[in-house]
């Protein structure tokens, strides 16, 4: 009874919390969707010839895992730190991760880049494998990895208390949006899809803050 307690006393204090309700509604809609588009039916392959060039490097792998940890690490500071600037990172995150879904239940895709084997055997492309059998090769334009990298960004961006992480923050998400080709999970033109959805949301929340501090400083 006493951690309930403690439960309800935080959410009142931090009623943004709730915004977090949104990862278990993507959850949801994700799974949905590679259940419908499995590949099954064919689909529309994203790929432009730069993809050919590029070259599988399993290193890469960690690059691609950091970014759950990232992410999660940014939304727990917000969210104990700074209520407005979590809601605008949750904001960023439900509408890019949103539109995503959409996008690849109205236009079933997938990509073919996956080496069919691998010239090394070592813990990394092992870690490799794994992903691919966590996560199909269907869905993937445009790439929600990337629509994260950018949603991490641009909260460090927005909360003055992490201000002193920018720099780290871009470094790791350009690593990890990197990493999407170079273990062949994406396209390039799952990255250009990605950064063509998150122009915009950046844009729109950047005026929503503009506009909440004008009216604050009316009163």
């Amino acid at each position: 009874m006493k951690v309930l307690r403690t439960v309800q006393a935080f959410i009142r204090e931090h009623p943004h919390v709730w915004w977090a309700l949104y990862l278990p509604v993507y959850l949801l809609l994700f799974t949905l969707v590679e259940h419908v588009v499995d590949g099954s039916r064919g689909y529309w392959v994203p790929y432009v010839p730069l993809d050919d060039q590029i070259p599988f490097l399993e290193g890469f792998a960690l690059a691609y895992c950091s970014w759950y940890p990232m992410l999660f690490t940014i939304g727990l500071y917000l969210m104990i730190k700074d209520g407005a600037a979590f809601r605008r990172y949750m904001q960023f995150i439900a509408i890019g991760f949103t539109i995503s879904t959409l996008i690849c239940f109205l236009i079933p895709n997938g990509q073919n880049l996956r080496p069919e084997t691998f010239a090394r055997d070592n813990a990394l492309t092992r870690v490799v494998q794994w992903l691919y059998r966590a996560d199909t090769n269907t869905n993937v334009f445009p790439s929600v990895h990337v629509v994260g990298c950018f949603a991490a960004v641009f909260a460090v961006f927005d909360a003055a208390s992490l201000k002193h992480a920018r720099l780290p923050v871009i470094v790791l998400a350009m690593l990890i949006c990197l990493s999407t080709v170079f273990i062949k999970q994406h396209s390039v033109l799952d990255i250009v899809g990605a950064v063509a959805l998150c122009m915009p949301i950046w844009a729109l929340l950047r005026h929503m803050r503009r506009k909440a501090f004008e009216k604050e400083k009316e009163y």
